[in-house]
C-alpha cells in the first residue's frame, strides 16, 4: 500500500480515529518514566561473548576518526600484559568479526602515587575522539565515609599498591570492602589528551592539580557522533556533549548533561551545563551548582551512557545499577546483597536532555550466575537500518567467578511500532 504523507494521514486520523499503541514493558519496580511509543521491543540475539585474552572492566568507548573504536578501561590485564589501573584498547571491525588490541597500558603513569590522600582511588572513565585527538577523563573515588572509619595512614600506604587486599585484619577488611563497593564519586581530577591515537598522553593530573569537576559531575561519559565527532547534528554544533551521574558508581540518583566547544575541552571555564528544560529546548549555564538533572531514578543510576542512533533519530540512554542500592549507612545484611544482581533499563528520546521513555527493563542482567555493568551501545556497531547492533559491557568484578570480567559483547535487535489508523477494516500507514 502506498505510504501517505503525514498531513493527509493526520486528517484521516481526525476523521476516523487513530489507535495509539503503547509499549508494555514489564517492570520489576515502579519507574516514573512513560513507556516508549516508538520502540516496541529490544531483544538480545546472541549469547554474551568475552574477547579472548581480555581481562579488564569498565569499557568506555569512542569512535576514532580512523573508523576504529577506542576503548579506555579500568583494572586488570589484557592479553598477558601487566595488571594496572588503565588500558587503552582499539577494536577494529564489528562484532562478531571484531579484533581487539591493546594500544597503551599506562605504565608510565602511577595513578596512586599522584593523588591527594583524601581520595585514594584514581581511575579513567569517559573517552572521546575529536577529529584526530583523543581525550580521557580521570576521576577519583572518595573514601571519607564517617560511618566506616579507617586508619588513613595505613590505608593510604596500602591503597597505593596495586593489590591492596592482602593480609588484612577483619575490621579493616570489612570497611575497605564496603567503601570500595560503595565507590562514592570524588570528582574529576583532570582530562588528558593524546594526538597520536593513544600512544603518548599529556595534561596528566597529580596531587596538586585543581579539581576539574566536583562529585556532582564526577564520572563523565561522552556522546560520540560519527568518527572523530564529525557528524554532530547541526542543531548541537559546535559542541561536545557529556553526561554524568552523581552519588556512586552503581547507585546514583541523577544524570546531568554538560557541553563544551570542541576546541576548548581542556578549559574548565568553557564548560556549561543544563540548568533548565522547556519542551525541546535546554538552557545552559557555566555554574555547575545550578545544573538540573535530565533524568532521575533515586538509588538506581549507575554510570549512564548515551548513544545517538541517527537512523532512528533517537538518543538511547543505558542505565545500569545494583538492584540493592549502595548507600553509606547500609547494614552488614544489606551490604551482603550488593553486587549479586544488577538491573538494566534502556530509554529513548528525541533530544540528549530528554524527555525520556523506557523501552527495556531487565532486573537480572546477566542471569543467575553473572552480574553485569556499564552498558554501552557503540554507534559504529549499529547496522544501516538502525535496528540491530551490539552492546559492550563488563561484569563479575566481585562475588562471582569472573567469566564476564573482560571485553564483553552481545548482539541485539530493536523492533519498532507501526503507527496505524483504522477505519472500516482499512489500515493506513505513514512515515514518522
Amino acid at each position: 500500500m502506498k505510504k501517505l504523507t503525514l498531513p493527509f494521514v493526520t486528517t484521516i486520523c481526525f476523521a476516523f480515529g487513530c489507535k495509539t499503541q503503547v509499549n508494555e514493558v514489564s517492570l520489576h519496580r515502579e519507574i516514573q518514566y512513560p513507556q516508549s511509543t516508538l520502540i516496541k521491543s529490544f531483544t538480545f540475539t546472541s549469547e554474551p561473548y568475552k574477547y579472548p585474552g581480555a581481562g579488564s572492566d569498565m569499557h568506555w568507548w569512542t569512535w576514532g576518526i580512523d573508523g576504529s573504536i577506542y576503548v579506555i578501561d579500568d583494572d586488570g590485564s589484557n592479553f598477558g600484559g601487566p595488571s594496572w589501573y588503565a588500558h587503552l584498547l582499539k577494536a577494529s571491525g564489528a562484532p562478531p568479526n571484531h579484533r581487539v588490541e591493546e594500544i597503551n597500558n599506562f605504565q608510565f603513569y602511577d595513578f596512586r602515587k599522584h593523588i591527594p590522600s583524601e581520595y585514594l582511588r584514581r581511575y579513567v572513565c569517559g573517552i572521546v575522539a575529536v577529529d584526530t585527538s583523543l581525550y580521557v577523563t580521570i576521576y577519583d573515588y572518595d573514601w571519607n565515609i564517617a560511618s566506616k572509619p579507617i586508619h588513613s595512614d595505613t590505608v593510604y600506604k596500602r591503597i597505593r599498591e596495586y593489590n591492596s587486599w592482602h593480609n588484612l585484619d577483619s575490621a579493616l577488611g570489612y570497611n575497605m570492602g564496603f567503601i570500595d563497593a560503595y565507590s562514592r564519586n570524588g570528582g574529576v581530577a583532570g582530562i588528558i589528551v593524546s594526538h597520536d591515537f593513544g600512544k603518548e598522553w599529556s595534561n596528566l593530573p597529580d596531587e596538586t592539580t585543581p579539581r576539574f569537576f566536583p562529585p556532582k559531575f564526577g564520572a563523565p561519559a561522552f556522546l560520540t557522533f560519527g568518527p572523530g565527532n564529525t557528524e554532530v547534528p547541526a542543531e548541537l554544533q559546535p559542541y561536545i556533549y557529556v553526561i554524568s551521574n552523581d552519588g556512586s558508581w552503581a547507585s546514583g540518583d541523577n544524570v546531568f548533561l554538560g557541553r563544551v566547544h570542541r576546541d576548548s575541552i581542556l578549559s574548565k571555564d568553557a564548560w556549561t551545563f543544563v540548568t533548565n528544560i522547556d519542551g525541546n529546548t535546554a538552557t545552559w549555564n557555566k555554574d555547575l551548582t545550578k545544573a538540573q538533572p535530565i533524568f532521575t531514578d533515586i538509588g538506581h543510576v549507575g554510570h549512564p551512557t548515551i548513544t545517538y542512533n541517527k537512523l532512528l533519530k533517537r538518543y538511547i540512554m543505558a542505565i545500569n545499577s545494583d538492584v540493592f542500592p549502595h548507600y553509606e549507612n547500609a547494614s552488614p545484611e544489606e551490604f551482603k546483597k550488593w553486587n549479586w544482581q544488577s538491573e538494566l533499563q534502556l530509554y529513548e528520546s528525541e533530544n540528549p536532555w530528554g524527555p525520556w521513555s523506557i523501552f527495556y527493563n531487565n532486573s537480572k542482567w546477566g542471569g543467575e550466575n553473572h552480574t553485569c555493568y556499564l552498558p554501552q551501545m557503540p554507534s559504529a556497531w549499529i547496522t544501516d537500518n538502525g535496528l540491530k547492533g551490539t552492546i559492550l559491557f563488563a561484569g563479575d568484578y566481585t562475588n562471582r567467578t569472573g567469566e564476564y570480567y573482560g571485553f564483553m559483547t552481545q548482539s541485539y535487535e530493536i523492533e519498532l511500532f507501526e503507527k496505524k489508523c483504522t477505519s472500516d477494516g482499512k489500515r493506513f500507514k505513514f512515515d514518522r
